[in-house]
């Protein structure tokens, strides 16, 4: 990233100072992303940064540093960039979705890209017991305005509230 420092102001310097990577992160981010890397942090790392196999652990040492600098936000923001330039983005994404719900050779990826889609689309929500744990409620007891209160089973209908008088 060249920038004409002259031509922005000392808020935009700071910004683009703190945006720019240094060479080996640059490149780290080109190969995260490149079809020989994809995805491969512990690879990448080891062709940009060459660490010294000879060394005790040296793979566990590298392991450890893809994932610190993976999880630098900088980093991050990067490889999102390059994913987008390659056309990594939310319509590539939805026109895959889109081929494995429609398509009639794979049924378990076509559930699992309808049950995603649905997830998306937020049309359906989990539902999730956070009273009972599972077990079934045999009886409600309802609190009623007036301080008394009201035994309900499960088949009996939800009571109606109190009117209220004007």
């Amino acid at each position: 990233m060249n920038y004409n420092m002259e031509e922005l102001d000392p808020r935009q310097i700071e910004q683009k100072k703190i945006d720019e990577l240094n060479l080996r992160q640059e490149e780290f981010c080109k190969l995260y992303v490149s079809e020989e890397f994809f995805g491969n942090g512990v690879q990448t790392y080891i062709e940009v940064y060459k660490p010294d196999q000879i060394e005790k652990n040296w793979y566990k040492i590298a392991c450890q540093s893809a994932s610190q600098i993976l999880s630098n936000i900088k980093v991050c923001k990067r490889i999102n960039e390059l994913l987008e330039e390659q056309g990594l983005n939310d319509e590539f994404i939805d026109k895959q979705l889109l081929f494995l719900a429609t398509q009639h050779a794979d049924f378990g990826n076509k559930l699992g890209a309808i049950k995603e889609y649905n997830k998306l689309k937020q049309r359906i929500t989990e539902k999730i017991d956070h009273t009972s744990k599972g077990e079934r409620i045999e009886s409600i007891t309802y609190i009623i305005p007036n301080g008394n209160s009201k035994d309900s089973t499960d088949s009996e209908a939800t009571p109606s509230l109190p009117s209220v008088e004007e």
